[in-house]
């Protein structure tokens, strides 16, 4: 009976470990830098992936004055509301902001129609986060961001109405955002 024991026991923890590892499964934050020569323009992506599947890029290009975040849900999400309705916020109980509210700010400063500031489809959100004029302007979405210590908190509409939440770590992401503003304050 005791191998019996013993046996039973390492099968927990390695049921154990299995279902801890989804949840420590997101990937780190990484930094891609692509630049294209016959036009001149550089383009850089701070990009991560969570456990779920559900990815978060930060990315602008030279030729542009506007940093951009795109949210993909995961393969096995539902598709996305046609709004393009997404909140965000640190960690637990965090400040919340809304692509929708943030557009029209951005609009109004820039004079910009807010259309112009988002794309959407059902598999994706991408929206402008901040024009070069406010990259460095300390209550930004840019500072809000990499103000964030330990996770950024998002929730969703699904195209049936259904609210999805999903959340990203945040370790790593304050300099590769950094280095991504950087390709629009030059």
């Amino acid at each position: 009976m005791q191998p019996m024991r013993a046996t039973w026991r390492l099968a927990l923890i390695v049921f154990g470990m299995a279902l801890c590892a989804a949840a420590w499964a997101q990937e780190p934050w990484t930094l891609s830098d692509f630049y294209d020569d016959l036009n001149d323009i550089r383009v850089r992506i701070a990009a991560v992936q969570n456990a779920q599947g559900d990815q978060l890029k930060i990315h602008a290009a030279s030729n542009e004055s506007r940093v951009w975040v795109t949210f993909l849900p995961s393969a096995k999400a539902p598709a996305l509301d046609s709004t393009a309705s997404l909140s965000w916020w640190c960690g637990d109980e965090g400040q919340r902001h809304s692509r929708e509210t943030l557009t029209q700010l951005l609009a109004e400063r820039s004079g910009e129609r807010p259309s112009s500031l988002y794309h959407a489809g059902a598999y994706y959100v991408s929206f402008v986060l901040e024009h070069r004029d406010g990259l460095d302007a300390p209550t930004g979405p840019i500072a809000a961001l990499q103000a964030c210590e330990s996770s950024l908190s998002l929730a969703y509409l699904d195209a049936d109405g259904g609210l999805a939440e999903t959340a990203f770590e945040l370790a790593g992401a304050q300099a590769a955002i950094a280095e991504v503003a950087d390709v629009v304050r030059r």
